[in-house]
């Protein structure tokens, strides 16, 4: 009778001893403007929950859910007005600003208003670079220009890898194509830019992971990050832990960060975190790894 009495007290302690509670880095945060609002994301996610009503409200949750969270940093991308609002009001130099691109002309760009914003600190990382939904590879032309530049100021650059938001081809991305989201069509890039850091957003998602985890074998420099497959939906959940239970295996766990890819729905940053805590498999260290310390490592942060 005592042994029953001992042994759920004994798995609760061990559970809770692999609890991660220290500093967070996030590597996949959006940001909107108020004009975004129903252009790309459903009104509830795949469980029914409704996304924030406006751009104002999304920002206020997610910082919230930052400051809970113990969140230092994160990496946020949205179209440049955007981004520019939310760092304007960070007060604590949380944020890094990026770019939600999925074409090169996008917003008027070209490289010479790229290179000027990077001058100007208005780009910290490229990305997310959403080429797969504009119907274009990383490796494509195109890019190239961008690309030059991010290796020659050691901008951090973030593609956008797996698939999309099913039906997204029938409405808001009709060049996008499933066979566009496969990480070994960056292959190129990483071989003409050996000096670019350069990191795969969703770790090739439920269709490509095993091509995440072949790129970063062969490729010492690739990191990933896992936003999105940790709450999105079940099948992103079983294949992350598939993929973080093989990425250990390999000892490849270094190279994995944290990120939550939250969109319209801030409470996802919670469950996001929740998801990886409960991950039997990592030890405490390794999650304080993917957490914080490959992602400060990337980002070559002195915190």
């Amino acid at each position: 009778m005592k042994w029953k009495l001992i042994i759920p007290a004994l798995f609760l302690y061990s559970c809770s001893d692999k609890q991660y509670k220290g500093k967070i880095i996030d590597m996949h945060v959006h940001s909107y403007s108020q004009s975004d609002f129903g252009e790309r994301e459903p009104a509830a996610d795949h469980y029914g929950n409704k996304g924030s009503l406006n751009a104002e409200e999304h920002r206020l949750a997610t910082l919230a859910a930052f400051k809970k969270l113990n969140i230092v940093k994160a990496a946020v991308s949205g179209n440049p007005e955007s981004v520019e609002n939310w760092a304007a009001k960070d007060s604590s130099s949380l944020i890094v600003k990026g770019i939600l691109i999925f074409h090169p002309d996008d917003y008027g760009m070209d490289s010479v208003k790229f290179e000027q914003m990077v001058k100007d600190k208005k780009i910290e990382i490229f990305g997310e670079i959403g080429a797969y939904y504009g119907g274009t590879s990383l490796s494509d032309s195109v890019w190239q220009p961008y690309l030059r530049i991010c290796e020659k100021y050691d901008i951090p650059v973030a593609v956008h890898t797996g698939g999309g938001d099913p039906g997204g081809t029938y409405s808001w991305s009709p060049k996008a194509r499933l066979k566009l989201g496969d990480p070994y069509l960056i292959e190129d890039v990483l071989v003409r830019y050996p000096k670019l850091r350069i990191y795969l957003m969703h770790a090739g998602a439920e269709e490509w992971h095993e091509h995440t985890l072949r790129l970063m074998a062969y490729y010492p420099q690739l990191y990933t990050d896992i936003a999105v497959m940790l709450w999105v939906e079940p099948n992103t959940q079983r294949t992350i832990k598939d993929f973080l239970r093989n990425a250990k295996e390999a000892g490849y766990l270094d190279r994995v960060m944290f990120g939550s890819d939250q969109m319209i729905w801030p409470g996802a940053i919670q469950l996001s975190v929740d998801f990886l805590n409960s991950l039997d498999f990592l030890t405490k260290e390794e999650k304080e790894n993917i957490f914080f310390n490959n992602a400060a490592r990337f980002l070559k942060l002195k915190l």
